[in-house]
């Protein structure tokens, strides 16, 4: 799939979904909504705590809309503290997620991760998403900004 293929996926938003998104070993406790930011090119946005009982795992992102700087930043990003890491927690939170871009939507989720992290290399492959390519970052791009030079770019059908 090419930039433009992905820019021009159908999606809709209007307005934040609330749900309670659990799966009976994790749950996701939303954190907070951004809204969209036409200056910065920021499309509206989930943040959330991954939680097992009561204590935070990691934090899962999810993205909604297609733009360029997406193609490159992805709909979903996730970490999960060390501690916690090896136990598929970020499998089953991009898993959790997948309900409201539905909801929103959307059918395809672009994942990218670092071309060195491995770890969440896995995680992609785990949820069954198609590699699409290995991309320089541009410099416009936060990432690129962070440190971050290469990224792997997946697309996950849900």
């Amino acid at each position: 799939m090419t930039i433009e293929e992905f820019i021009a996926l159908p999606y809709e938003f209007a307005g934040f979904i609330d749900s309670y998104l659990s799966n009976g070993e994790i749950h996701l406790e939303c954190t907070k909504q951004s809204p969209a930011d036409p200056v910065k090119k920021y499309v509206p946005a989930y943040h959330f705590d991954i939680k097992k009982a009561d204590e935070k795992v990691g934090e899962i992102n999810l993205r909604i809309g297609y733009t360029e700087g997406l193609y490159y930043g992805g709909n979903i990003g996730y970490g999960i503290e060390e501690t916690y890491r090896g136990n598929g927690y970020a499998v089953e939170a991009c898993k959790l997620v997948s309900s409201i871009a539905k909801g929103h939507g959307m059918r395809i989720l672009f994942i990218t991760n670092d071309a060195l992290n491995t770890a969440s290399r896995r995680v992609c492959e785990k949820l069954g998403a198609q590699f699409i390519e290995k991309v320089a970052l541009p410099e416009w791009t936060d990432l690129y900004k962070e440190g971050q030079r290469f990224s792997n770019i997946f697309a996950w059908e849900i």
